[in-house]
């Protein structure tokens, strides 16, 4: 295949991918968790008083260039490697609705002109430049990592929760899916985005993937400044699609430091907790030595997987004509580009597809399979899963927080054919997940109680 050639396939898959994931101009909020939806365990009850508003506040940290007012700002495509930090705040509907009209729609669902989440105001606290240590903050900073602290005692978990978004996506709807994770928490959750500089443009993706790329040292030295600088009990991730690249990539920066010879006091000072890769967009080779470098730095990872994933599907085709132009090699021979959230282990080497296979047995790596056949409400294709469905959503609410393995949150097991073991949602998921709640909820009120 020629460059010409190349360019055309790549037109057409892009263009191709243009129409299954749209637009995206606006986020509304998503479909209530199943566990939510009874009322039985509804989080909103424990909601902060100050809270209880139609708009939401999540902490956030970018390296996008800034336009605007600090207490104004816009974040546009543009990027250097200082991080910038401050706090959103999200609105639901209108803003003209009560509390409990709030809570209402969340728990039963709501038509899409109350649920429609809108960014009022934006307020960039300081900024920490490439070359400043992590040891000081500047002033301005003290004042947001007090507010951060503060909150955290407050919160039921006493954890903090990064968000790391997908591809084509603008700092509106980084802010917007952040600010929902947080919201069915009960607003009880510190939540902190980090918005890295997407070109915000499907037919861009590759740009994308080169501004990941040069964003991994920024995103270390922010999960190092989290650290330092906060006193939550865990560092958790939340990383959808491409952000799973961002964020796999940076651990592995983590794992391979060996600055410090204590490994397990270099494991306790980062204190990362759960690592949960949503419709992970990453290479499920390169990810593989990538894990095996921090894997005994995070206390675990999730993955989830759909085979059917449409979108990951014409991100491999893609990734794989780069590859094919770049080296020249036949067009029937593999060039191990498959994603981790569609794997396929004939890309690994045996040694490598062993280890990871073995690492699927662990108490610390979860693989759950995605099946659209039997989870309610997934389309076929579907690669927005974790916040779409609400059997997804619930999983990965009760992993980030509570820390609960799989079997405590209501999966269920198999071992595949090669060996692997795959978490999957039995039928009767919602009558487990209740269940599970009920132990789950039990265990930290013992935890609270002196």
């Amino acid at each position: 295949m020629n460059y010409s050639q190349i360019q055309i396939r790549t037109s057409l898959v892009l263009l191709a991918l243009s129409f299954l994931v749209g637009c995206q101009s606006t986020v509304h909020l998503m479909p209530t968790p199943v566990a939510m939806q009874s009322g039985k365990h509804d989080p909103f009850t424990k909601t902060p008083k100050r809270e209880r508003s139609s708009n939401i506040i999540v902490g956030y940290a970018t390296n996008r260039l800034p336009l605007g007012a600090k207490k104004s700002r816009f974040y546009t495509r543009d990027f250097d490697q200082n991080i910038r930090m401050g706090l959103a705040e999200v609105r639901i509907g209108a803003g003209n609705q009560s509390w409990e009209e709030i809570h209402q729609l969340s728990i039963k669902g709501a038509e899409k002109h109350e649920s429609l989440l809108s960014l009022q105001q934006v307020w960039e606290q300081g900024v920490l430049k490439e070359d400043d240590s992590l040891e000081t903050l500047p002033p301005e900073l003290q004042d947001l990592f007090l507010r951060f602290n503060q909150a955290i005692e407050e919160s039921a978990t006493k954890d903090i929760t990064i968000y790391v978004h997908g591809a084509n996506n603008n700092y509106y709807r980084t802010a917007a899916q952040a600010a929902q994770y947080r919201h069915f928490t009960g607003r009880q959750v510190v939540v902190v985005l980090y918005s890295w500089p997407s070109a915000e443009s499907i037919i861009r993706y590759g740009t994308d993937i080169r501004h990941i790329m040069k964003t991994v040292p920024t995103f270390v030295r922010f999960i190092k400044l989290l650290a330092k600088h906060t006193n939550a009990r865990k560092i958790n991730i939340l990383a959808y699609s491409a952000g799973a690249t961002l964020t796999t990539k940076s651990l592995a920066v983590l794992g391979h430091d060996t600055s410090q010879a204590d490994r397990e006091s270099y494991r306790q000072s980062l204190r990362l907790g759960a690592i949960y890769f949503a419709a992970p967009d990453t290479d499920f080779d390169e990810f593989v030595e990538e894990y095996r470098s921090y894997q005994d730095i995070v206390d675990n990872v999730t993955m989830t997987m759909n085979r059917y994933d449409s979108v990951l599907g014409i991100a491999m085709t893609e990734h794989r004509s780069q590859n094919e132009g770049i080296l020249n090699v036949n067009t029937e021979q593999r060039s191990g580009k498959s994603r981790l959230g569609k794997p396929d282990t004939d890309d690994l080497t045996e040694q490598q597809a062993n280890w990871i296979l073995e690492q699927t047995r662990t108490e610390n790596f979860t693989v759950i399979d995605i099946d659209p056949k039997t989870i309610p409400g997934i389309a076929k294709g579907s690669h927005d899963y974790w916040y779409q469905s609400p059997w997804v959503s619930t999983d990965a609410l009760l992993d980030l927080n509570y820390h609960a393995l799989p079997e405590d949150r209501g999966l269920t097991s198999v071992i595949a054919p090669k060996g692997a073991r795959i978490w999957y949602f039995p039928a009767d998921y919602e009558t487990r997940v209740d269940e599970a709640l009920d132990r789950l909820s039990k265990k930290i009120q013992q935890k609270i109680e002196p």
